[in-house]
């Protein structure tokens, strides 16, 4: 089970009485999972310090926007990789919102795509996986198409001079 917080944007903020303190959530969540009615914690759109401050209830994943257009979550993630926590980005392409780029558009990802042989989408999802080894992503699908060639972008196999080329 997956705890989205709604402290920030972008998405729905929560306000007034739909505040629910982390520890009162953790409380309820660690009590589900105790009584086996929920198999696993995990918690979404959260920063370094509520997922430092989560770790102890036992925390197996986290699903935060995550991308080569948005790396705020770079934090969170150190924090997943050192405390082997599974690393679920959203929004693994950028462009979720109205008028945010989005990862096929970069001019570095055309170029590595072209050298490797494979698609923009391919290449941004592939150096998402390569940030973790317990990363795994939420890319939109909209045809069996576009399915294929999300599951064959983990086949795609970024050098380092690949990797230095996007984080440019």
């Amino acid at each position: 089970m997956n705890l989205r917080r709604a402290d920030a944007p972008p998405g729905l903020v929560a306000e007034g009485d739909q505040v629910v303190d982390l520890d009162d959530q953790l409380a309820a969540l660690t009590a589900l999972r105790d009584e086996g009615l929920i198999g696993a914690l995990g918690l979404s759109h959260v920063s370094a310090d509520q997922l430092r401050h989560a770790l102890p209830a036992g925390i197996v994943c986290v699903q935060n926007a995550y991308s080569l257009v948005d790396r705020s979550s770079e934090a969170v993630l150190d924090l997943c990789r050192e405390h082997d926590v599974a690393w679920v980005p959203y929004f693994p392409l950028g462009g979720a919102f109205p008028g945010q780029t989005h990862v096929t558009s970069l001019p570095a990802v055309q170029q590595v795509a072209a050298r490797l042989g494979a698609t923009p989408s391919q290449v941004g999802l592939a150096w998402v996986l390569a940030r973790s080894p317990r990363a795994m992503v939420i890319p939109g699908t909209r045809s069996v198409g576009h399915l294929e060639e999300n599951v064959a972008a983990g086949s795609v196999s970024l050098s380092a001079e690949d990797l230095a080329t996007l984080d440019a």
